[in-house]
């Protein structure tokens, strides 16, 4: 059975979705952000990813968040907020 280019190039991206976007978020390394409101002055904390969606690739160390308190939408730099290090692998 001989594959053509294009379909390997769909299987390899397939795979690669397949691995961003269900593999990484479970098991990947997971940082946690403290965040403050620039409006209401309320602090909260973000739970993310490095590089685990488009937008991340694109927008580096920045994320446009609506607060939960006051649900005003603001750009927050969420690498030099983080608080934790990567969570522990989880093991069975």
């Amino acid at each position: 059975m001989d594959i053509d280019l294009v379909s390997g190039l769909v299987i390899i991206v397939a795979i690669g979705f397949l691995v961003l976007f269900f593999v990484l978020p479970r098991y990947g390394p997971h940082y946690t952000s403290r965040l403050t409101c620039p409006n209401c002055r309320k602090s909260f904390n973000f739970h993310w990813i490095p590089g685990a969606t488009i937008t991340s690739l694109f927008r580096r160390n920045y994320r446009d968040l609506k607060c939960p308190y006051c649900h005003i939408k603001s750009t927050y730099d969420i690498a030099s907020t983080r608080v934790s290090t990567p969570k522990p692998k989880k093991t069975k």
